[in-house]
């Protein structure tokens, strides 16, 4: 399926076509900024694809994620019936609401266990999974197991064909670390508030994306229920582009 035809084809102008199979992603930003949203949005058009998908929530109940994502009008009913999404709830335990199916979400190892489970159980084909967000681990675990834990997960999805996606938020953790994980990833994409004209306005910047040929500037988006993130691309937006040569990957 060609993704230049679907909803979402603004974002895969940006980054030069669909996200790379067997890739990892960094969604970073202010927090507020749209990660989550974007984060879900690729979620969503994974599944549109037949893709199976994990979603590990730290920040939000899995009940609000439903909610926010029907808002969009993404019914994820059928995915699941179909075996083709899970949720893990590691936020319940770590708010102190319930077990959860996670009873201890900051034990990296079981959490490791877990998604390993799950991704037999999915097929082991083409999984994406999505941690939502890496905060919570960081400001919990030992820096050394929070990294290692994300290059574990992100080993496995991609030896699949799969990807791994993250949010997190700029300032939540010491600046040398986030460039670390900002290092260990093949793409990283920016969201950015920035005030204008006593209003508060969002921007995404594609900041790199391995295999892809990229559009390096910023493109101001909105957040419209019924539809996701919408971006204000003009039609010669790509007349003016700033395109980075495309990087073997290292991986």
């Amino acid at each position: 399926m060609d993704a230049r035809n679907t909803p979402f084809r603004g974002f895969y102008e940006l980054i030069g076509g669909s996200l790379p199979d067997s890739s990892s992603i960094l969604i970073e930003g202010n927090p507020g900024s749209g990660k989550s949203t974007l984060a879900q949005q690729i979620i969503h058009d994974e599944l549109r694809r037949l893709n199976p998908c994990i979603i590990v929530t730290y920040d939000t109940p899995p009940a609000d994620i439903v909610e926010r994502i029907n808002q969009f009008g993404w019914d994820l009913r059928a995915h699941q019936a179909a075996n083709r999404l899970e949720i893990v709830d590691c936020y319940s335990a770590t708010a102190g609401v319930t077990e959860g199916v996670v009873p201890q979400p900051l034990d990296l190892t079981s959490v490791s266990i877990l998604l390993t489970a799950l991704m037999e159980k999915l097929g082991n084909r083409h999984v994406t999974v999505l941690i939502d967000s890496l905060m919570p681990i960081f400001s919990e675990a030992e820096s050394k197991h929070a990294i290692g834990f994300l290059q574990t997960i992100s080993a496995r999805a991609k030896r699949q064909g799969g990807k791994m996606i993250t949010t997190l938020s700029t300032g939540c953790v010491p600046p040398e670390l986030f460039h670390k994980v900002e290092s260990l990833v093949d793409g990283v994409v920016e969201l950015r508030m920035v005030e204008e004209h006593g209003m508060l306005r969002r921007y995404l910047l594609v900041r790199k994306m391995d295999r892809r040929q990229i559009t390096q500037r910023l493109v101001r988006f909105d957040i419209i229920n019924g539809l996701g993130i919408q971006l204000k691309l003009s039609k010669f937006a790509f007349l003016w582009r700033k395109t980075v040569p495309i990087v073997p990957s290292s991986s």
